[in-house]
């Protein structure tokens, strides 16, 4: 093979049993009803003869290396059989997930082995998303790759817009209380790599940053708004195999229309997505440049990202037994609920109290597919510091990969973490400090600039 690029890709259903919760409010672990649109792990194999890389891209809120409980990794228990099933070490595997939140709670927010059926679900899931990646080894054939960018307007907006009494503002919310000071920045550029298999198919890898969260808090599985752009592309794109959904850096970027629970949004959503996808794909097929060389690459690093200040329990445990015993005493639902929510929140704080303020261990990847850098961060980076990664990257073409390997939580500027709001609060989606983003960022760069330099 050595001297030509060889590609395969592969999907397979990854849709849960109505008995594992996905993540709500009050219940926080609350049970599906339904399934609305089915999900599905996509997996991409590239060979250049020296080395496979595979990607597995999932319809998923995110995995928690911590999901399947102590002494157990869920990251490498899916490449262990990966390279067990295709021989490609775990290096080379990048495992990210779309982040739809219509979908089971494996973000570790909460302890989700508390549900008897959660362990067998998961481990029957790391099977299925190496499979994946089997899958597509087999179908391995000569290829080519090509990459392109396009943009996708309407779909994202800043849900950290300052408003001139200092209060956050977002644009779902209806027209601002007080004049908005600072807008926020929002990353529109949809990222493609386009795979032209010698018999005429294709598959695509498409890259985008915004929260999928449109219909969160519903009872119907759903993969939002990716699952319908990737769908559209697969059903409508002649001849093509499979279209992957890597999420950006959307830390701070939500819907428009912010979680309606209106399908019609997903479906509009992921029609602006889809057609820019296909948009850009059309206009690969008059090029006959590859993205660079064929040339693949992987690198990994292990980074300690230093703990968050933690407070004193104590007064989290006053405050989560006077709002239980106010539901206990409301006289009506709504009341109820706001108690039981507020109790939710002291209890998260204790949560994550309890896991410690020592430093998060965890892993910054970046796989190269010929030009293309896929940089994978650990958790939910703020825009600012993907743009910074895309405007600084040697490669030709670099693509945040948000969700990918682990789960930390969110991964913010210094100064939007002094700033304060619902993504820096104390609870399991904020477990480290305000350095954590820039860390994720500086080991991401170090990472291209090495797999650059090794090839040129």
């Amino acid at each position: 093979m050595e001297g030509r690029l060889w590609a395969g890709t592969a999907k397979v259903d990854i849709t849960p049993p109505l008995t594992i919760p996905y993540l709500g409010y009050v219940p926080r672990q609350a049970r599906f009803e339904g399934v609305h649109d089915p999900l599905h792990a996509r997996a991409l194999v590239l060979d250049d003869g020296r080395q496979q890389v595979a990607l597995v891209t999932a319809d998923s809120i995110g995995y928690s290396h911590a999901i399947l409980g102590p002494g157990r990794h869920f990251r490498e228990e899916v490449c262990r059989q990966v390279e067990r099933r295709t021989g490609i070490s775990p290096e080379r595997v990048m495992v990210a997930a779309s982040h739809a939140h219509s979908t089971p709670e494996t973000l570790n927010i909460t302890d989700l082995l508390e549900v008897p059926q959660a362990l067998g679900w998961l481990e029957d899931l790391t099977g299925r998303l190496a499979g994946a990646a089997a899958a597509a080894q087999q179908a391995l054939q000569p290829a080519r790759i090509k990459a392109g960018r396009g943009r996708a307007e309407g779909i994202a907006a800043n849900r950290r817009q300052l408003l001139r009494d200092g209060r956050f503002y977002q644009p779902a919310h209806g027209a601002p209380p007080s004049p908005v000071v600072r807008p926020g920045r929002v990353d529109e550029e949809v990222g493609v790599v386009l795979v032209e298999f010698e018999d005429g198919t294709c598959s695509v890898l498409a890259n985008f940053a915004c929260h999928p969260v449109t219909v969160q808090v519903q009872p119907l599985v759903s993969a939002d708004y990716p699952g319908v752009a990737c769908s559209l592309v697969e059903q409508t794109v002649p001849g093509c195999r499979h279209c992957l959904f890597t999420q950006g850096a959307d830390g701070d970027l939500n819907p428009r229309r912010g979680d309606t629970r209106d399908f019609g949004d997903v479906s509009r959503y992921g029609q602006i997505l889809g057609g820019e996808i296909m948009k850009v794909v059309a206009g690969l097929g008059f090029v006959e440049v590859e993205a660079g060389e064929p040339v693949l690459g992987a690198a990994i690093a292990e980074v300690l990202l230093p703990g968050r200040d933690l407070p004193s329990p104590e007064p989290f445990r006053q405050a989560a037994a006077r709002e239980r015993a106010a539901a206990e005493k409301a006289e009506d639902s709504g009341a109820r609920f706001a108690a039981l929510n507020q109790a939710r929140g002291a209890e998260e704080a204790l949560r994550t109290i309890a896991m410690g303020a020592g430093p998060v261990q965890t892993l910054v990847q970046v796989l190269r597919l010929g030009g293309v850098a896929l940089v994978g961060c650990p958790g939910e980076l703020f825009v600012e510091l993907g743009l910074e990664i895309k405007q600084q990257a040697v490669a030709p073409f670099p693509f945040v990969v948000g969700y990918a390997n682990d789960y930390v939580g969110y991964l913010s500027t210094p100064a939007a973490f002094e700033e304060g709001g619902y993504e820096t609060s104390l609870g399991p989606w904020c477990l480290v400090g305000p350095e954590g983003g820039r860390r994720v960022v500086d080991a991401g760069l170090s990472l291209v600039r090495r797999l650059w330099m090794e090839r040129g």
